[in-house]
């Protein structure tokens, strides 16, 4: 590749993934109260998807995805590797990897939840980086439908319709995907009516459409869709729905 050359928007851009990232983690491992009540998980799933706000700086699809994505693989499968109680014999290494919010993180939910989602991270930076528009409601679908769903059903949810999964739960799903989705579409058609990122502006009330229909069937996805896959599955094929319909 003639060496990732890091200029203009791509050293800008790692800076803010890699500080971004650093200041949720700091946050999640000193916060009492979400650790007190089991949200740590849910809060870096939701917030590491405001990466899409400012993911368009970067210049190359190959540094957004190979530097400031990829790298994230590796050490979240060392983490849920490790993720689980202390035990005697380990030694300080393991143990402090065991001691870690990301370990942590990776352990209370599916354990290799975290690793998909950066995945997805990966593989929608490098493919769809012609058009972070459906990269972002990819993106933000599965952060604030999915994360702010299983939040939900799990603190409020009391009717179960598949599985563990709760009505409750679901309707969390739809409400947080379509207005992720529509906000995440608007915020994009402001960047372009400032003339600093894309090549389209869609009108609102096909973003509103959009973020309806989307929302729907990442609610449905999100039901049907086994454990950890749904890190998976919603971002990628939401993505793809929006490529195809030429949105």
């Amino acid at each position: 590749m003639d060496g990732i050359a890091l200029i203009g928007g791509d050293a800008l851009g790692l800076i803010l993934v890699y500080a971004y990232v650093g200041v949720m983690v700091v946050i999640t491992d000193r916060s009492r109260f979400l650790r007190k009540h089991s949200f740590h998980r849910k809060f870096i799933h939701v917030m590491i998807g405001n990466i899409a706000l400012f993911w368009w700086v970067f210049d190359t699809n190959y540094v957004m995805s190979l530097l400031a994505a990829v790298p994230f693989i590796p050490l979240l499968l060392i983490f849920s590797k490790y993720g689980g109680k202390h035990e005697k014999d380990d030694s300080k290494l393991v143990g402090d990897l065991k001691g870690s919010i990301l370990s942590t993180a990776s352990h209370d939910g599916h354990k290799l939840g975290l690793v998909y989602y950066a995945i997805s991270w990966a593989l929608l930076a490098f493919f769809a980086f012609n058009d972070l528009v459906i990269a972002s409601v990819g993106i933000v679908c599965m952060a604030y439908g999915d994360g702010m769903g299983g939040l939900v059903g799990k603190t409020f949810g009391k009717r179960k319709i598949h599985g563990n999964k709760t009505l409750e739960g679901t309707l969390a799903v739809f409400a947080f995907a379509a207005l992720a989705i529509f906000l995440m579409i608007n915020y994009y058609n402001l960047l372009f009516s400032m003339g600093l990122y894309g090549t389209r502006s869609i009108p609102l009330t096909i973003s509103a459409l959009t973020a309806v229909g989307l929302s729907a069937y990442v609610a449905v996805v999100e039901l049907y869709t086994p454990g950890e896959y749904d890190n998976l599955v919603i971002p990628l094929s939401t993505a793809l729905i929006m490529f195809l319909s030429g949105i």
